[in-house]
């Protein structure tokens, strides 16, 4: 039986890039990580902060999850998720918004919430947390805009066709390269976002009610190539994927059987030219150490 360390280590041996993990056992506190106190884009990994604070602002009442935001046409946002396929004038719920947010990484959800909550406040409620190493500083439409060379503030039909035109005819030059880790960019440690993870699973925030409306909205996760891949079928993981130029990320929390208790796992990466290889890392870190935690012997 080798350590923790140790078994990220070998899971991480032919790793097509640079990949931060951070590991925690909820129950026992055991810690693991690789590179894990270094800054990463997050991609759509920085939707989890947007949930804790909108979270926060529903138990402060200044948003309600049944309050309805209408779609607009002009609002629409690129890349993934599905609202910016539908008709203008639906009127979604705060919660459909998070959870569509999460569960299929809809952008156009999460710059609505962002619309509510605030890029700002959700740093500043990140820092009453004690996170220091988890900076977001672009909504996702300003995000996919900079990964095509694109400077626009806020969204437009006309920004959404020269998005769509670019992307497809790569006819652009990058002005800044959103995978650097810079805090120009949404970068985060892999320790930082884990602890969060921690806080959410072990119900140290907000209230009980609030972590767990969280957590089951991330265990509807429908993008499930990653940490949960080659872990045995059934096991429940609760998690939020992210993939950007040359990023690929998930972080979540694994929850054991045989009352083994839970671990929270975030694997961020950069420098990525092979995406499902990349994926493939992510799954074997997990499958790593879930086979550490349960005692198997099989390697």
């Amino acid at each position: 039986m080798g350590t923790w360390e140790q078994v990220i280590q070998e899971a991480l041996i032919d790793a097509p890039g640079v990949f931060g993990v951070a590991v925690t056992h909820l129950e026992t506190g055991e810690t693991a990580g690789n590179l894990d106190d270094q800054l990463f884009q997050l991609a759509s990994a920085f939707k989890i902060p947007i949930l804790v604070t909108l979270m926060r602002d529903v138990e402060e009442g200044k948003i309600r999850l049944d309050q309805r935001v209408p779609l607009k046409w002009d609002e629409r946002v690129p890349g993934s998720g599905i609202l910016q396929e539908l008709d203008a004038g639906a009127a979604l719920t705060v919660k459909d918004l998070a959870t569509l947010m999460t569960i299929v990484s809809d952008n156009y959800a999460t710059d609505l919430i962002l619309n509510l909550v605030g890029l700002a406040n959700v740093n500043a409620h990140m820092r009453e947390l004690g996170l220091g190493e988890i900076h977001l500083r672009h909504t996702c439409w300003q995000l996919l805009n900079h990964c095509v060379g694109m400077e626009d503030l806020e969204p437009s039909p006309a920004g959404f066709a020269e998005y769509e035109r670019r992307e497809e005819t790569e006819d652009y030059e990058v002005l800044l390269d959103v995978s650097m880790p810079t805090l120009d960019n949404n970068v985060a440690t892999p320790a930082d976002l884990n602890r969060l993870l921690v806080m959410i699973a072990k119900k140290e925030i907000l209230t009980p009610a609030s972590c767990d409306i969280m957590l089951d909205i991330m265990r509807r996760q429908h993008y499930n190539s990653r940490l949960p891949y080659l872990l045995p079928p059934g096991t429940k993981v609760a998690h939020k994927t992210g993939t950007v130029n040359e990023v690929v990320n998930d972080a979540g929390i694994i929850y054991l059987p045989e009352n083994k208790g839970a671990i929270a796992i975030t694997v961020l990466s950069r420098g990525i030219k092979d995406k499902q290889a990349a994926e493939l890392t992510i799954a074997r870190v997990a499958k790593a150490i879930y086979d550490e935690a349960m005692g198997s012997k099989e390697k």
